[in-house]
């Protein structure tokens, strides 16, 4: 087995002879064997992992300060919403109380039209009380 690994490269380069590229065959066999390339050197991974492991640490505080963060905004929209509807049902309440107002403020004019009226009947009936005792009695 080695020695068909060793012998295909070789083959592999005689093959376009056979299709009849004769110059394509010797081109292959006549130019270098790539050489392996050397082995990388040895990367120390461990301060990447380190920083890795540092970042996943805040990164899940800055995710539980998130989370924590949209659970106060949640509760702040629910008061907001709460005096939103307190302050709809204030103005509903101060319409209501202002056509209520409205109303009464219509009766106390007639209740003081109708108490001027009574006044005034009731100055012209002394006037002509009066005006009738002064005929009467010499």
């Amino acid at each position: 087995m080695n020695a068909f690994r060793t012998v295909m490269p070789v083959v592999q380069r005689l093959l376009p002879l056979l299709e009849g590229n004769v110059l394509t065959a010797i081109s292959n066999v006549l130019t270098p064997r790539p050489q392996a390339p050397p082995p990388q050197p040895k990367v120390d991974l461990a301060p990447l992992e380190s920083s890795l492991t540092e970042l996943q640490a805040q990164h899940r505080g800055l995710r539980d300060q998130v989370i924590e963060q949209n659970a106060t905004l949640k509760r702040v929209e629910d008061q907001l919403e709460m005096v939103r509807e307190a302050t709809d049902r204030n103005t509903l309440e101060q319409q209501e109380l202002l056509e209520d107002l409205k109303i009464f403020s219509g009766k106390v004019k007639l209740v003081a039209v109708i108490g001027i009226g009574v006044l005034v009947v009731g100055f012209v009936l002394n006037v002509l009380l009066f005006l009738h005792i002064q005929r009467v009695l010499p």
